[in-house]
């Protein structure tokens, strides 16, 4: 058979094979390596995975790459990220070097509340634009598979603001993006001290609006608000999430 791409000639190609279950215990040592292994493609899927040898014997293409004494694996998984934000903290950092604590740093405006603050400034252009260079450098590291988190708009046109960056990155760049809605992330400093009016607004207005444009939001308001409240541990509202 003819496919479009043949990757031979791998020192160590890792499978990750499970059997389709999931490994546990020393099972995890486990990757899956074929020595001398090889990879055939077809229109960016991989149709064939073993030895060279094999992979010779069973297809061809004009168009072969020899990955001698290099590695080859399946693209890296980054579950949990902030990418689409605005600003930056280094000011912070000085502080945190001195000993200031987290909470220290955010009763003076800084942490999540600064970069909220720049957030809300900046435009849906300057988002994508700016979190689109971040998912190069990641791409470039190996990251094929990315969880992006909204949280640092608090409130609502910020929130879809950043939901909108991430579903037209989604579209025109090479890694695939998860989103999440995380509304939650902190108490913005219009509502202190009214934490239950915020959690009113992300119920009543924040959520709604999120699966009227997006559509990827499955979890019924009544059941969010539960949710939300059975977070709270007495200090600001708790975050959650809606993917």
């Amino acid at each position: 058979m003819i496919v479009d791409l043949i990757i031979h000639n791998i020192k160590q190609l890792v499978t990750c094979a499970s059997r389709n279950e999931m490994k546990k215990g020393a099972a995890m040592q486990d990757v899956g390596i074929i020595e001398n292994g090889a990879v055939a493609i077809v229109e960016g899927k991989i149709i064939g995975v073993g030895k060279s040898k094999e992979i010779h014997k069973n297809f061809g293409s004009e168009n072969v790459i020899d990955a001698r004494n290099k590695v080859v694996c399946p693209g890296f998984v980054e579950c949990h990220t902030h990418i689409v934000f605005a600003g930056n903290r280094l000011d912070e950092f000085e502080l945190k070097i001195k000993g200031a604590d987290y909470l220290e740093i955010l009763a003076k405006g800084g942490g999540i509340l600064s970069t909220v603050k720049h957030t809300r400034q900046a435009s849906l252009a300057e988002l994508i634009e700016q979190s689109r260079k971040r998912l190069d450098k990641m791409l470039a590291l190996g990251i094929t598979t990315c969880e992006v988190k909204t949280g640092y708009g608090l409130d609502t046109e910020t929130e879809l603001k950043i939901l909108g960056a991430i579903f037209k990155l989604n579209k025109t760049h090479s890694i695939e993006l998860i989103p999440t809605l995380l509304a939650a992330h902190a108490v913005p400093p219009e509502y202190k001290g009214k934490e239950d009016d915020y959690i009113d607004l992300i119920c009543n207005e924040t959520l709604p609006r999120a699966m009227e444009l997006y559509a990827f939001v499955k979890l019924g308001i009544d059941e969010m608000r539960s949710k939300v409240i059975a977070n709270d541990q007495g200090s600001g509202i708790g975050s959650f999430s809606v993917s």
